[in-house]
């Protein structure tokens, strides 16, 4: 799953973007930028967010796999 997290570790408020399945080799293409644009744009007074990706499906979100790095 593509999320975005309130936590910049992953660790909490976790909110699905996009599902998606990656090919044998690892890789996936997904889809967000419209998810993206809902979720932030209701939510304007929201404190930063990042993006994070999951193990598990929507209603399962397992641990934390990969998350944005901070620069």
């Amino acid at each position: 799953m593509l999320a975005l997290s309130a936590d910049p570790k992953g660790a909490a408020g976790l909110e699905p973007l996009a599902a998606f399945m990656t090919n044998p080799a690892g890789a996936a293409i997904v889809n967000a930028i419209g998810p993206i644009r809902q979720v932030t744009r209701t939510d304007a007074s929201a404190s930063r967010r990042y993006l994070v990706i999951t193990a598990g499906k929507p209603g399962e979100l397992g641990g934390v796999v990969q998350m944005q790095t901070l620069d």
